[in-house]
């Protein structure tokens, strides 16, 4: 195995956690979530036309309709995520986005008639049950529940599809012409975004605290650099190797970077409330357990 098909989706969910801890600081000082959106797509679609100066074989004009479709995918991906999580309890959800692994691997059997080996079954369930205990958080309430069943489950399923469109589609494009339309595409669709942003006015942690841009755009703008660069790796690890299912399953690491930044800020900058308790750090150790193991598996018994 080429070592880039394995650091790169590692290194994505690092790059990932770290950007989350970013965009929640842009939220909590007056961000609306429509120009957090906003920003990361546009900071994500101009971040990949720099494939534009990499040289790339001619193809068939037809064959551009799949990163236009990967494109509007992602797009749809991102704002059922944001239904989702709008809908009801996040501690639904959240771990529900786990379910991704599995449609990415029922979808390569089905679309692309490619036998998954028996062990990347095994690790496709192991890492979703990993992230769901290590995500799950008791938050919210019962109201909306089936609606953010639907819209998580939806999110899950077209980011799998989009993810396995880009295997399928690149070999036919080439990576550095399908990178770039496929996110300037969704940078283009997140236009729609334009009208809410400029409306919403940023809201203030307290009612006596005073929000501008300057409270939030650092923030905004690391989170947003940070996710674009992590896109890169995983998209880059799934369109130069081509195996969706073995990327998604090691970038689930980025629920076992997420539990380890946390506790790291908690300790370095004394933020931690007492309010993890001993249940829910055992629950965390066990998923985290099922992530490693999952991907040990795909790594150790990859093509058996």
């Amino acid at each position: 195995m080429s070592p880039g098909a394995w650091s790169l989706p590692i290194a994505a969910g690092f790059g990932y956690s770290v950007a989350v801890v970013a965009i929640r600081r842009a939220l909590v000082r007056g961000a609306s979530g429509g120009l957090v959106n906003l920003a990361c797509n546009a900071v994500m679609a101009l971040l990949f036309q720099m494939f534009w100066l990499v040289p790339c074989p001619s193809f068939a004009a037809r064959e551009m309709i799949w990163p236009l479709l990967c494109g509007g995918l992602f797009f749809f991906g991102q704002f059922f995520t944001f239904r989702a999580i709008a809908a009801g309890d996040v501690s639904v959800s959240t771990p529900l986005m786990g379910t991704k692994v599995l449609f990415v691997a029922l979808f390569t059997v089905l679309i692309a008639r490619t036998r998954l080996p028996g062990s990347w079954w095994w690790a496709c369930l192991m890492a979703s049950s990993g992230i769901a205990l290590i995500s799950y958080h008791r938050q919210g309430s019962a109201r909306g529940l089936w609606g953010a069943v639907f819209w998580s489950l939806a999110a899950a399923a077209v980011f799998a599809l989009t993810d396995l469109l880009v295997q399928l589609g690149v070999p036919r494009v080439g990576y550095p012409r399908f990178a770039p339309v496929m996110f300037g595409a969704t940078g283009l669709l997140s236009l729609w975004y334009l009208p809410m942003s400029l409306r919403s006015k940023p809201l203030p942690a307290s009612m006596d605290e005073r929000v501008t841009v300057g409270r939030f755009a650092p923030w905004l703008m690391t989170g947003s650099l940070v996710l674009a660069v992590q896109s890169l790796a995983m998209y880059s690890a799934i369109g130069l190797y081509g195996s969706a299912a073995l990327t998604n399953i090691l970038y689930g690491s980025r629920c076992l970077w997420g539990v380890l930044l946390a506790w790291l800020l908690a300790v370095l900058f004394g933020r931690d409330d007492g309010t993890v308790s001993h249940g829910v750090m055992g629950r965390r150790l066990i998923g985290a357990i099922l992530l490693l193991s999952a991907m040990a598996l795909v790594l150790a018994f990859r093509g058996r």
